[in-house]
């Protein structure tokens, strides 16, 4: 949990207090603070209303230009999105910019990816309030090292594992939800010694898998293909690979985690400073008894699914990294083999027709626990995905322009994604009178949502069986038909503004301010209730688009992107915050002020 400064009421006398580097600002030689860049009002353009942004890249050890660092410029209220590169000093511009609000981002191989105005990697990029006319000049980046973690791996004889695959791996927030993901890899030499570079400071794991063997007797790696066992099914991808897949006992190196255990629950972090270099993280794969897991999986007519994919996702270990979902496929008889399946409690998955013109997609899922011992019995019957129709209805002042509802698409988004999910879902369209017809929608909970909404206009209420939903996932079963959803647009967006100040009233943008509902209930991932906002360079925070309700707004010093979707930041803020209310279309302005250490 980070360091937190709690916002007060507007009145209330604060101080700022930090201990933390500014990595994402400069000084120049003449003094002048990068953190506020100028506006060059000698070189204003009324004309066109156009403005430019410019800037230069710096090494945040020496101050020495970084040439060829890749620069992005990605507009908040637009988009617009934008790369150069920086030339022989370290400079960057972008031209013919329309009034709004912008991010910059850094990055180059050696460095730490930074935006303007980060004190931390991870947390939301600092807004820029371009204005009509105005070039803004001096929007510096210091790009700090990255730091580096190294060490040596071995087997279980105290061996050196070679061309094994070592995964530094960190914790992030995805669609609200905490998940596991690598932040570098590498490959051990013949000494099994890795070094994984470009990190930045934070809690880390180091994890080692080995790398992918094709033929050979049950030996296979991630995604690879195992011996042929049981009715003759073709052996999906194992962790490491067992002995002799056919003996009841057979072992294999599993996936391990520092210093030396089989579950991330039980592996130690690693806490890493900024540019530091952490050697002697060195530990020994683990030898455990392997498990194949099999079974039959049937089309929705009974026959046998031949061809279609299988996929077993650790559930200790959601996210992206490698080795944490093992595949299969079902052969000509509906059966399916994974082999050199590691303890562990699993989601089994199947999937067919997905991408096919010809077939639509059909999926089952279920769950299983493995402990060693052989897994040849399941059944897997594919189904059809759930369908929901219904029309589209507008709550505004003004009608939208027909152009933009035939972008419009109708869909749904899981709490938990899964790794077919997380591929691509399904959407549909709105037709001219204002209909949709949405299927293949699956399993487990979901929230019916709209993209590609243009600027001005937002999902209002989500309306299933007279009762509105928007906010309540729901669990579609498989084939279930559900029609007369109604989705109600408006054009009535709230908007929340205001400033943040220190205790002598010198505003300030080393923060971001969060704002959630009073009623917990809404306190999950993906709520349209919670949102975020880092103060620009005039310390001007901007919020727009909560739905009417009651809030809590507070000021965090340091937050990863997607953390205030925790529960337990927000129940840690909600103690000392500013209260307030919004109506439709109701725009207010509230300035925060922050607390005192004590």
């Amino acid at each position: 949990m980070p360091t937190i400064r709690i916002v007060l009421a507007t009145s209330l006398v604060c101080l700022l207090g930090t201990g933390l580097p500014s990595f994402g600002q400069t000084r120049d030689g003449v003094g002048q603070a990068f953190g506020q860049p100028a506006r060059d009002t000698s070189a204003l353009d009324p004309t066109t209303g156009l403005a430019a942004l410019s800037g230069r890249v710096l090494r945040g050890d020496t101050g020495a230009a970084v040439k060829r660092a890749i620069v992005r410029l990605a507009g908040q209220d637009t988009r617009d999105r934008r790369t150069v590169q920086t030339d022989d000093n370290g400079r960057y511009q972008f031209t013919d910019l329309q009034a709004g609000r912008y991010t910059v981002t850094v990055s180059k191989a050696g460095f730490i990816t930074l935006a303007y105005g980060q004190k931390h990697p991870r947390q939301p990029a600092l807004p820029i309030q371009v204005d009509a006319g105005r070039p803004l000049v001096n929007v510096n980046i210091a790009l700090p090292r990255g730091s580096v973690i190294t060490g040596y791996v071995v087997d279980e004889d105290g061996e050196p594992m070679t061309r094994a695959l070592v995964q530094v791996l960190r914790y992030v927030y995805r669609q609200g939800l905490r998940q596991i993901e690598p932040a570098g890899t590498d490959q051990t030499d013949d000494r099994g010694q890795y070094r994984v570079f470009d990190l930045e400071p934070g809690e880390y794991f180091v994890s080692v898998t080995l790398p992918r063997r094709r033929g050979g007797v049950g030996a296979s790696g991630p995604g690879g293909r195992g011996a042929r066992g049981g009715r003759g099914g073709r052996g999906g991808g194992g962790f490491f690979g067992a002995f002799d897949v056919e003996d009841p006992n057979a072992t294999g190196l599993a996936p391990s985690y520092y210093p030396g255990v089989t579950m991330l629950r039980e592996a130690v972090p690693l806490t890493l400073g900024l540019s530091q270099e952490m050697a002697g993280v060195n530990f020994a794969a683990q030898l455990v008894r392997m498990a194949r897991v099999g079974g039959m999986v049937f089309g929705p007519d009974g026959s046998p699914a031949r061809g279609t994919q299988v996929l077993l996702t650790s559930s200790e270990v959601m996210g992206r990294r490698s080795g944490s979902t093992l595949a299969g496929r079902v052969d000509r008889d509906g059966y399916f083999e994974v082999t050199n399946v590691p303890p562990g409690s699993y989601t089994v998955q199947a999937l067919s027709g997905r991408g096919r013109r010809d077939s639509e997609p059909v999926f089952a899922s279920l769950k299983i626990a493995v402990d060693g011992q052989d897994i040849t019995d399941l059944t897997m019957m594919l189904r059809h995905g759930a369908e929901i129709s219904g029309m589209l209805t507008f709550d505004g002042t003004q009608l939208p322009d027909p152009s933009d509802l035939e972008r419009l698409l109708v869909t749904t988004s899981p709490i938990n994604p899964t790794p077919f999910e997380q591929r691509g879902g399904s959407n549909a369209g709105v037709e001219p009178d204002g209909s949709f017809a949405l299927s293949d929608i699956g399993g487990g909970p979901r929230l019916i949502r709209m993209n590609r909404l243009p600027d001005g206009l937002q999902l209002k209420a989500v309306y299933l069986e007279g009762r509105d939903v928007i906010d309540a996932p729901r669990d579609f079963a498989a084939g279930q038909s559900i029609a007369g959803v109604t989705l109600v647009l408006t054009d009535q967006i709230t908007e929340l503004a205001g400033m943040v100040h220190d205790d002598r009233g010198d505003a300030v943008t080393e923060f971001t301010v969060i704002a959630f509902p009073t009623d917990e209930r809404l306190w999950q991932p993906q709520s349209r209730h919670i949102m975020a906002s880092r103060p620009d360079q005039n310390a001007q925070y901007r919020m727009r688009g909560l739905p009417p309700g009651d809030y809590l707004l507070s000021v965090v010093e340091v937050v990863q992107q997607g953390e205030w979707f925790d529960p337990r930041l927000l129940a840690d803020l909600r103690r000392r915050a500013a209260r307030v209310t919004l109506r439709d279309g109701e725009h207010k302005s509230l300035n925060l002020g922050l607390e005192a250490p004590r």
